[in-house]
């Protein structure tokens, strides 16, 4: 039903935007999908090799919302994001693109907490030192409540659930911000990537294995600093978030922080299964047998 000053409704903008067609990416779009994915087929692979050397659920199981995630990261580059203003032919295809980042937001969010306790635990089955255990343990925690508190804010944020990218339909409070809680995440986000980084580098130095193990696994362990650093990049794109401040190129923005977060956490995904595969190249890293401390088989 149209509103009493003839404008259309919530449900007919959802109509008539669900019957435009894709667009052809271009630019920056382009560029956002391809990293998609590629970055999906490189994890994709290495998760598979993970679980034919032996499967593990906490790295598996960051497959099961990042392949969807990537999907929608895809659907949202097909509906404008990466095109700046003038190259979107209707204002409604951010609508349909705004419904898809808001799917792959949620996915992130969960895949990102599952990568990154992964990468904890197995720090922790490597030493469990009580400094390195109660250190990571409290990094684990400190993401799970930030990313269920991220998530309790997008479902909460805009009654009906919809609203979030059709505000037509409802309302959303206006108290906390989107960006508030981005930068929020970020933050976290960046203070546990370093902790992964960092913690497995001094847990190896301490390893009794031979020398061309050791430095493979700090390279592996130490793509946490990579996934780090597209973090940092990410943090000056939240501002644009806010679309009453930021109004232009918006969904042109949000392919940044799209292709960000899909290297945190491609990086994270390939960092935590790497490590069992060592048993695909016994010729170069030698026999078990040739290891002289028991905490490196954590590592298989």
């Amino acid at each position: 039903m149209a509103s009493s000053e003839g404008a259309p409704s919530g449900e007919e903008l959802a109509a008539i935007a669900y019957t435009l067609p894709p667009l052809t990416p271009k630019g920056l779009g382009l560029a956002t999908e391809a990293v998609l994915i590629m970055f999906s087929i490189v994890a994709s692979i290495v998760i598979l090799l993970r679980i034919w050397v032996r499967a593990g659920f906490s790295r598996v199981g960051s497959a099961l919302p990042y392949i969807p995630a990537t999907v929608f990261g895809v659907c949202a580059v097909r509906y404008g994001v990466g095109s700046r203003d003038e190259q979107i032919p209707n204002p409604l295809y951010q609508m349909r693109a705004f419904e898809y980042i808001i799917y792959w937001e949620v996915l992130y969010f969960i895949s990102s907490t599952i990568i990154k306790c992964a990468i904890g635990v197995t720090c922790i089955r490597i030493d469990r030192r009580r400094r390195i255990t109660y250190s990571i343990s409290f990094y684990m925690c400190l993401m799970i409540v930030v990313a269920l508190g991220a998530l309790g804010f997008v479902f909460a944020n805009c009654r009906p659930f919809a609203a979030n990218w059709n505000p037509a339909l409802g309302t959303c409070q206006k108290v906390v911000t989107l960006t508030t809680v981005s930068y929020v995440v970020s933050s976290i986000q960046m203070a546990t990537d370093w902790a992964c980084a960092i913690i497995p580098f001094f847990i190896v130095a301490d390893l009794q294995m031979p020398r061309r193990a050791k430095i493979s696994v700090v390279a592996i362990l130490g793509l946490g600093i990579l996934a780090s650093m597209a973090t940092c990049v990410r943090m000056p794109y939240l501002k644009y978030w806010d679309a009453a401040k930021y109004p232009n190129n918006l969904l042109y923005h949000v392919a940044v922080i799209i292709i960000c977060s899909i290297t945190e956490n491609s990086l994270g995904i390939i960092a935590c299964s790497l490590p069992p595969l060592r048993k695909l190249f016994r010729s170069y890293y030698g026999s078990s047998s040739e290891r002289s401390d028991p905490k490196v088989s954590e590592l298989d």
